[in-house]
């Protein structure tokens, strides 16, 4: 029950759009690679829980971008332990994030509040080794990917510890090198290692490693910009980690944002928080954030014109499209 619990916990702090479908378009993406997609129920075995009825049945995103990936560049089949290695890496993400700080800290206790169970119960660490020994049973090329990708994501970290023990605003710009190293590194993985699968050249590996990059900058903001609209709990927690918000950094500069969010750093009171939530909604940063969201997302659509066309490339542009909120 609390490996459970803990697997859910992940599910909620890995996103709102953490799944597919997310839409009529979105379960028509991944409708398309339905027959070549990893059971869930499988990746819950390998962390050492027996699912449930009540378990979700919703395909994950890592999973249908691998099959999508492979399929657009020609590939007979889909490597499953691949996609689980990829959902792996995911959650490992977010486990070494949660766990930065010292023990007992402030963000620790965000964490476990949230999870409803220790952060150690499967560290980070373990979570990669198990994504490292499913890789390596694929090609050696996938292996590659995925030394570099963890060597990329370990920056991330750094850069993670280093904004959460500031008190000033992150940049746009440290927005985009957070999310390239979190999300837009593990979609780039996801993407590339399908694209060997097939028969890729390599500058279809790098179009599928740069649309894998601009697809977790579209679902990384658009994810920024409904903490807004949900518990401020949620964003309370994203602040505490040291992770920039989108629209956060795009409303730097404005009157009063800043002085509320030193004064939210060193003390995120509920009321304080709410107060700051308000400014930060009446403030240019979630429009601004929906234009970038949309760049974001013509850019990866863009990249993926680089395969052959066929209903799977058509489908990865379609998943770049469904998150661009409407202006």
């Amino acid at each position: 029950m609390r490996g459970r619990r803990l697997v859910r916990g992940l599910d909620r702090l890995s996103g709102l759009l953490d799944r597919v479908p997310l839409s009529d378009t979105a379960r028509a993406v991944a409708e398309i690679v339905r027959d070549d997609l990893a059971d869930d129920a499988a990746l819950l075995d390998l962390l050492g829980i027996t699912a449930s009825s009540d378990e979700p049945r919703m395909p994950r995103m890592r999973p249908v971008l691998v099959a999508l990936a492979a399929r657009a560049s020609g590939a007979a089949t889909v490597d499953r332990e691949l996609q689980h290695a990829a959902e792996l890496l995911h959650r490992a993400v977010i486990v070494h994030d949660l766990a930065l700080g010292r023990s007992g800290g402030r963000r620790r206790r965000v964490a476990k509040r949230l999870l409803r169970t220790s952060v150690e119960w499967l560290s980070g660490t373990q979570l990669t080794v198990r994504a490292l020994e499913l890789t390596r049973h694929s090609r050696a090329e996938v292996l590659t990917e995925l030394i570099d990708t963890l060597r990329e994501i370990t920056d991330g970290h750094a850069l993670t510890e280093e904004l959460g023990a500031r008190t000033s605003m992150p940049t746009p710009e440290e927005w985009r090198e957070h999310t390239d190293t979190h999300a837009g590194a593990v979609y780039a993985f996801c993407c590339r290692a399908g694209g060997r699968l097939g028969d890729s050249d390599p500058a279809a590996l790098t179009a599928l490693g740069r649309y894998g990059r601009h697809l977790g900058r579209v679902l990384q903001g658009t994810e920024d910009n409904a903490l807004f609209d949900g518990p401020s709990d949620d964003l309370v927690a994203r602040l505490l980690t040291g992770s920039p918000v989108l629209p956060i950094a795009l409303a730097a500069g404005e009157p009063d944002v800043g002085l509320l969010w030193s004064r939210i750093r060193h003390d995120p009171d509920p009321d304080l928080v709410r107060v700051f939530v308000d400014r930060v909604r009446r403030s240019p940063g979630p429009r601004r954030a929906r234009a970038r969201i949309a760049q974001e997302s013509w850019a990866a659509r863009l990249a993926v014109r680089a395969l052959p066309p066929s209903k799977y490339r058509a489908a990865m542009e379609q998943l770049a499209a469904i998150t661009v909120p409407a202006p």
